[in-house]
């Protein structure tokens, strides 16, 4: 059977092999990695939204949250530089809550998403989030806020993306990084791993080879994003001593993957190691930061 890398089209077998993940392929063309196998994953509402109450931890992170959302909002409206009327799309934008966001900060935003539990949230909330694109042609930005690494075909993705785009239309694609340091340090404890949720793992290189494919130039790469970059180099370093990202899911009250009072109990060690170890946090992400080698990537780039 033919194996070809959905970031890029190779096919030449010589040059897709085994990568430092064991679940996926390295493809020597783009440098990128592909899941080797193509798993359905569920989000049901539990994905995006706990039945129970948010812990004491999830509400004091709440405003830290809000900032990160305000971050969002700001990127986007430079983007877009002030344009009236200006249309967004959110694809894969879970529950719609950036959607709302641009929203109130009248922007003409609206999302793209097939989870059915997503869009039973955003719809209880009235928020604009459909199963299928009907604007073609009439987007001036579509946003892939790490959304772009849940598809098992990204090429094909961002091709269609084109064609919903305006002839001056931009993409931002945030991604995790897995041409950084934290991959070779972490390995499958890295956070941004989180197979078989992200089928994809994107290195710069593949990110460039997919959107030269598709008639996009990069405007810009960033590899600060304090949103992803600094929590995600956190909670890799305690999936090292601890149960896979247990103090993300008390912060963000999601993939609760044991009983709640273990989890607020490692959130608790949590904190504690990171009070001994954050100067060496602190000196390990200003190198990546010099060698543009952080665990995530956001994108910015222009149909052509």
């Amino acid at each position: 059977m033919m194996i070809k890398c959905p970031i890029c089209n190779n096919s030449d077998g010589a040059s897709i092999e085994q990568s430092l993940f064991p679940e996926f392929f390295s493809c020597g063309n783009c440098k990128g990695y592909f899941a080797k196998e193509k798993i359905a994953v569920s989000y049901p509402e539990e994905y995006f939204q706990e039945k129970n109450k948010p812990s004491v931890i999830a509400r004091l992170a709440t405003p830290v949250l809000n900032v990160f959302l305000v971050g969002r909002v700001r990127r986007v409206k430079k983007i877009i530089g002030g344009k009236k009327g200006a249309a967004v799309l959110d694809y894969g934008c879970g529950s719609g809550k950036l959607v709302a966001a641009l929203l109130k900060s009248d922007v003409n935003a609206s999302g793209f998403e097939p989870s059915d539990g997503a869009r039973a949230i955003a719809g209880r909330h009235g928020f604009p989030v459909f199963n299928e694109i009907k604007s073609v042609g009439g987007y001036d930005l579509i946003m892939f806020w790490h959304s772009l690494e849940h598809t098992d075909n990204p090429l094909e993705v961002i091709r269609n993306a084109a064609g919903y785009l305006k002839k001056d239309g931009k993409l931002l694609i945030a991604v995790p990084n897995a041409g950084g340091f934290e991959v070779r340090i972490f390995k499958d404890k890295w956070f941004h791993y989180s197979y078989p949720l992200h089928a994809i793992q994107f290195t710069p290189g593949a990110v460039e080879t997919m959107l030269n494919k598709s008639g996009f130039k990069i405007l810009s790469v960033d590899y600060f994003n304090p949103e992803y970059t600094i929590p995600g180099l956190i909670q890799s370093f305690l999936n090292w001593f601890l149960p896979k990202d247990a103090l993300y899911s008390v912060v963000s009250h999601r993939r609760l993957s044991v009983s709640f009072n273990k989890v607020i109990f490692f959130a608790f060690l949590s904190v504690v190691l990171l009070l001994i170890f954050s100067p060496l946090l602190v000196l390990f992400f200003f190198i990546e930061l010099i060698f543009r080698k952080t665990g995530a990537m956001v994108i910015i780039a222009e149909k052509v």
